[in-house]
């Protein structure tokens, strides 16, 4: 089970930049192709290649005409040649002249069709070396030196930007692989449990196979004296039935487990940028108001990694007896701190301020109901927090804070 949504996207990243290595590599090495020679210098070639098929197809037709007529010696030769079919023919000395020419000049037709094919070897090679480099001549008159290097330059800027990307996720990856680590230990270690437990239900098994299939009360001893030495209770369905029953408590953990990776994984794997915190939801423990005693102690820890901005309700003046500033001053920056208008609530401005960025997540228990059609609220980036026994809580940024 693939829980890190960062395995995934590492691999996609890592191909794009193979493709952007390998498109890189051709865009160098067809500029270093052009800067190679100039267009005369090509021309010059082609006007060599041209004279170099020239000679060898004269060397090819000369060779061609030597085979021809070796062949056509032999063929007129052959004429006066008697069939070996009769006896007399055999010791005849005109017959047996005729035959001996035939055999030399067979060889020397033979030397000279091999002497051809090379030739026209050479000759075929001389042409395709001619058609490619007027080929070659045409892309270079056709090839766009500035255009090319533009893209060079691109590719190299994207290929870097794509390798800080890798070691960007590289890193987001290995985060999300830490948090999940516990929690794939557990499963690790009951799956390693219920394998054993499997063993043990197979071995009991078996002795109750064996009980069943005895013939006599000896067997039967034997067999429930086995299960006792094995596993401290000579009836293996007993076994067999607490077994299964662990098994059962084990795979509901393995699924209570299963659903905590899946969650931490998503919560680990979350990009966030900037928060919003819902001010006056922490000044209070249940219905004891607190003043700001709570943000003193959790903004600072906030602004080191994030942007933070805490947006009060109206009715924070009268509660803390403070003007805006005064809160302002206690909060202090780099946190910014609004407090919206009289006669107007907060949570509006807080699930706006969110909306736009989804990298922007709320730090409140408000469940914001009355605006669910809202983007923060519809894709779930509220994040809640518990404040008990002089700490501030937040699980989903792993902050644990003492207030007083």
């Amino acid at each position: 089970m693939n829980l890190n949504p960062f395995d995934a996207k590492l691999e996609s990243a890592r191909r794009r930049t193979s493709e952007l290595e390998d498109k890189l590599k051709k865009l160098r090495q067809d500029l270093a192709w052009y800067e190679s020679n100039t267009i005369d210098e090509h021309h010059a070639k082609l006007e060599y290649l041209r004279t170099e098929a020239k000679d060898r197809a004269r060397e090819c037709g000369q060779y061609k005409i030597k085979a021809d007529t070796l062949g056509d010696k032999i063929a007129e030769l052959s004429k006066s040649i008697n069939s070996l079919w009769n006896p007399k023919n055999w010791f005849d000395s005109k017959q047996r002249d005729l035959r001996g020419r035939a055999s030399e000049l067979k060889q020397s037709h033979d030397r000279a069709k091999e002497e051809y094919a090379k030739a026209r070897d050479r000759m075929q090679n001389a042409e395709l070396q001619k058609r490619e480099k007027f080929d070659e001549i045409s892309r270079y008159e056709k090839f766009d030196f500035d255009k090319t290097n533009e893209d060079r330059t691109e590719v190299a800027k994207r290929l870097s930007q794509q390798k800080k990307q890798i070691d960007q996720l590289a890193e987001r990856k290995k985060q999300v692989d830490v948090a999940l680590e516990p929690v794939l230990k557990q499963i690790r270690s009951i799956e390693h449990k219920k394998s054993e437990i499997n063993d043990a239900i197979r071995r009991a098994r078996k002795i109750d196979g064996e009980l069943t299939d005895a013939d006599n009360s000896f067997e039967r001893a034997m067999a429930h004296q086995a299960c006792e030495e094995q596993f401290g209770t000579g009836s293996p369905r007993k076994v067999i039935s607490k077994k299964e029953s662990e098994l059962r408590r084990f795979d509901r953990d393995i699924e209570k487990l299963n659903k905590r990776s899946r969650s931490t994984a998503e919560k680990a794997a979350r990009e966030v940028r900037a928060l919003i915190i819902d001010g006056n939801n922490l000044c209070y423990e249940g219905s004891t108001f607190l003043g700001l005693d709570v943000l003193q102690a959790l903004v600072p820890l906030l602004t080191d990694s994030y942007d933070v901005t805490v947006v009060f309700d109206a009715s924070i003046r009268r509660a803390l007896n403070s003007g805006d500033s005064d809160v302002r001053d206690v909060i202090g920056p780099p946190a910014k701190v609004h407090v919206v208008a009289t006669s107007r609530k907060a949570d509006e401005t807080v699930i706006d301020l969110a909306t736009a960025d989804k990298t922007t997540f709320i730090i409140s228990n408000d469940r914001f109901a009355e605006f669910g059609e809202k983007p923060a609220v519809e894709q779930q980036r509220v994040i809640r927090h518990e404040i008990v026994s002089g700490q501030v809580i937040i699980h989903d940024l792993g902050i644990s804070e003492a207030y007083r």
